[in-house]
């Protein structure tokens, strides 16, 4: 009975997938999946903490006795408590005509908790000195804090003594932003924007980091049975075609699986790093991260559920290209021995794809970008960002998808092909092979 290109693959994926999930690669992924969850919790726990301790530092400086010898009309101190009363919750500001000298020695015995800030005038600009007096329970640091703090009322009262109206200096110090727009496209929101630029390079980080961690296990296993008694048995249930097809989709699918547990851990970790840091770290704990995210979603029409679905498969199926690429290169390895030499040029190829990906969309150009998309080796990186935050529409997407299958299943055949005559040959090189019609021509 004649046996189909693929027929039997279905006996070697779940062959190889148990043979690839064994004891050791279950524990190992346990003990990553509880690393991750750690990690994830920690990330939460540590912010919570971190800003407990930052809301929570209190200045011990009660009063300031101002030396103001600036000549600015206007000292905006209403401006220091709106934006440093939680660091500053006690100070109070009074004006002081006499000598700093003489103040020091005055404070130091009655107001241990006062500091002396004294403010002239040079060449170069304004001059804040903070002195502390003598017996003074203030440290040095918390001077500097004060200083520090201090230099933006300066800032402020600069232009408010500066005699132009509020309205026309509000006018004056308003930035400039520029943004492009095609005829009939609407205007993409601060969230949609940063969306479109964090999104895909993160995606491209993640597809580089999944190709270069499993790339040498692919050649691993296409390479290390082709001599064995085990490949014998394997070629009675399917042909080389299928042979290749099942190990390289069996590596892809635990490589996928274990992926998604890891991220899964580590972001289920965050969670509940998060609840944790709300009941019982810090009530008022403000998430940045979940704030950033929520600003990213502000008006967006990126993850939209079918985005999110096209952009998975098109990850799944982005890492099956390069893992039968890997496949395909580690084929033309004859012996076990050359297979470091030839998963360099794997690496090479991984490489340049990432490099390309990352670099070449910032030149912003639509003929570079449909290129990208097209050429299997960047497409693989830039697709699922692509798709997910809506750079391009749906029915682009589903084209583009449909090109990496296409390459996807030449590659297949392709890698099948080699595969085959690789092992006819019982792991000979190249060269062998060449001599060997030589001398039988």
């Amino acid at each position: 009975m004649n046996k189909g290109m693929f027929s039997g693959w279905r006996d070697v994926f779940s062959f190889s997938l148990k043979q690839a999930t064994g004891s050791k690669f279950r524990n190992a992924t346990l003990w990553t999946a509880l690393v991750m969850l750690a990690a994830g919790l920690a990330v939460s726990t540590i912010m919570a903490f971190s800003q407990k301790k930052e809301d929570g530092k209190r200045s011990p400086i009660q009063q300031v006795y101002l030396v103001d010898e600036s000549g600015l009309e206007v000292l905006h101190l209403a401006g220091f408590e709106e934006r440093h009363g939680k660091t500053f919750p006690d100070v109070t500001f009074a004006d002081s005509d006499k000598p700093v000298e003489e103040l020091a020695v005055t404070l130091g015995e009655q107001e241990p908790n006062a500091l002396i800030l004294e403010i002239s005038r040079t060449s170069e600009g304004y001059l804040l000195r903070a002195v502390l007096p003598y017996g003074s329970e203030i440290s040095q640091r918390d001077a500097e804090d004060l200083c520090e703090a201090f230099a933006d009322v300066m800032e402020q009262s600069k232009l408010l003594s500066s005699g132009i109206p509020m309205e026309k200096l509000v006018l004056a110090m308003s930035g400039v932003q520029s943004t492009q727009l095609d005829a009939g496209e609407e205007e993409r929101s601060l969230g949609e924007e940063m969306v479109s630029l964090l999104a895909p390079m993160l995606i491209i980080f993640f597809m580089y980091f999944m190709t270069l961690l499993y790339g040498m296990s692919v050649g691993n296993a296409v390479s290390v049975e082709k001599s064995s008694k085990l490949m014998e048995m394997m070629l009675t249930l399917t042909r080389p075609y299928g042979l290749i097809f099942g190990k390289v989709l069996a590596i892809t699918v635990t490589a996928i699986g274990q992926m998604l547990l890891w991220v899964s851990c580590l972001v289920g970790g965050f969670f509940l790093g998060h609840g944790i840091a709300e009941r019982m770290i810090y009530p008022e704990y403000h998430n940045i991260l979940l704030e950033i995210f929520a600003l990213l979603q502000t008006g967006s029409t990126a993850f939209t559920p079918g985005a999110i679905v096209l952009a998975v498969f098109t990850v799944c199926l982005s890492f099956l290209f390069y893992c039968m690429l890997a496949g395909m290169i580690a084929s033309f390895a004859g012996k076990a021995e050359e297979l470091g030499q030839v998963m360099g040029i794997y690496q090479l190829v991984m490489v340049g794809g990432f490099i390309c990906s990352y670099l070449l969309p910032l030149q912003e150009k639509d003929w570079i970008n449909t290129i990208l998309r097209i050429v299997p080796i960047t497409s693989a990186y830039i697709l699922p960002g692509d798709i997910l935050v809506g750079n391009i529409t749906v029915m682009q997407g589903l084209l583009f998808v449909a090109i990496l299958v296409a390459f996807t299943a030449v590659l297949v055949v392709f890698t099948g092909r080699i595969y085959r005559d690789q092992l006819f040959y019982k792991g000979k090189s190249l060269r062998e092979r060449l001599h060997r019609k030589a001398r039988e021509a």
